[in-house]
């Protein structure tokens, strides 16, 4: 668990009074998505000083804060696994897998 560490976002669901400026311009802002004043948006944890900042210059009506779960942990570690290591351990296991039937 230690190593996923790097991995970490938390998701942040926000409304704000001002009109929403320079937030998608954020370093470690990911799927940004907005609806009039409301918010929502995955962001790092080394990002998540900065974005938090920005959201209290914009004036916060509410903010709910949401860390990743284990399973979001794994699904990204593997997601960001060099393809060729992920497809051997797969072509391996359906070839025993194959070679048993």
């Amino acid at each position: 668990l230690g190593d996923l560490r790097h991995l970490h976002r938390t998701a942040i669901d926000a409304e704000v009074t001002a009109p929403l400026d320079g937030l998608a311009d954020l370093p470690g802002v990911h799927d940004l998505r907005v609806d009039g004043q409301r918010v929502r948006f995955d962001v790092d944890s080394a990002s998540l000083d900065a974005a938090l900042r920005r959201l209290t210059e914009l004036g916060v009506r509410s903010l709910v804060s949401t860390p990743p779960t284990l399973e979001e942990l794994f699904l990204r570690h593997y997601e960001t696994a060099p393809a060729s290591g992920v497809a051997s351990s797969s072509g391996v296991a359906r070839s025993e897998t194959a070679d048993r039937s």
